[in-house]
């Protein structure tokens, strides 16, 4: 078993992750491959990297992300290429797309080793910005950025328009990412395993938009009417693009998935109860 680490190493926590992989794995016999931040680890740990980590980069079985859900992401988009079952060890804030955390990962990193776990597949969005690629994990928020104005844009599913959204903008979520803004901005929670778009409007300027949830079929394509020349596009909160009103956005599911790895006791609707502070005082 060969698994490829991937940090942030500006996480205060971290050390005490690594700790238990360096005890549970061995450099020495090549189970081991850092992916980022090799001078933090060489220095953190005196060791040169170099004279250990023989394999090509690539070679590895199960991507582990440490840190919190921007790690993650990180993480996925980094490696998306290679199609790795990834897990992600909590070091972070809220942490919902990691599947384990600091009290622990050391089951769960036997568990790894002991190849004694599930997998369940996830969609990411292609998306296609001015015929330059991207994928979003989570989700792709348009919004009037600095602008102290409502935004306006159109959206189609395969040339039907969807509808005109006016106001403070729009989220387009992957049904991974409807736990993150998509929900405080008043969308539906769901299974992160589903194949589906959810567009959620930011503060819309019309009482009656809500939310809606368009099948895996749909192709998205999100256009600007004239003069809509300020805001801003971010995909999963850490890819940023200035708006401008000939701009073309088009939207996909991947056929390409995301495989995460799920442990023995992993339980949706128990991570719902408990990143979402869910409390129901029959059930004490």
């Amino acid at each position: 078993m060969k698994i490829g680490i991937y940090i942030n190493k500006k996480k205060q926590k971290l050390p005490l992750v690594l700790d238990v992989i360096f005890e549970l794995f061995s450099m020495e016999k090549n189970e081991i491959i850092f992916l980022n931040h090799h001078n933090f680890i060489e220095k953190k740990y005196k060791i040169d990297i170099d004279q250990f980590q023989t394999s090509d980069s690539t070679d590895y079985d199960i991507l582990i992300a440490i840190g919190g859900d921007g790690t993650i992401m990180s993480a996925i988009r980094n490696q998306f290429h290679l199609n790795k079952p990834i897990i992600g060890i909590h070091v972070g804030n809220l942490g919902f797309l990691a599947e384990s955390d600091l009290n622990d990962c050391r089951s769960a990193l036997k568990q790894i080793q002991d190849n004694n776990y599930q997998t369940q597949l996830r969609s990411v969005f292609n998306v296609s910005i001015d015929d330059k690629d991207y994928i979003a994990i989570n989700d792709i928020v348009i919004d009037r950025g600095e602008s102290g104005r409502i935004i306006r844009l159109n959206v189609y599913d395969r040339e039907s328009n969807v509808n005109t959204y006016e106001g403070d903008g729009l989220i387009i979520s992957t049904a991974n990412g409807s736990t993150g803004y998509s929900l405080s901005a008043g969308g539906p929670i769901i299974s992160p395993d589903l194949n589906l778009f959810t567009l959620t409007p930011i503060c819309s300027h019309s009482l009656m938009t809500r939310s809606i949830v368009l099948s895996q079929e749909s192709k998205l394509s999100v256009r600007f009417p004239e003069g809509q020349d300020k805001g801003k596009l971010t995909i999963d909160g850490q890819t940023t693009l200035d708006l401008r009103d000939n701009m073309n956005i088009d939207i996909e599911i991947s056929k390409k998935k995301v495989t995460f790895i799920l442990l023995k006791e992993s339980n949706y609707y128990k991570k719902l109860k408990n990143k979402m502070g869910w409390y129901n005082p029959r059930n004490d």
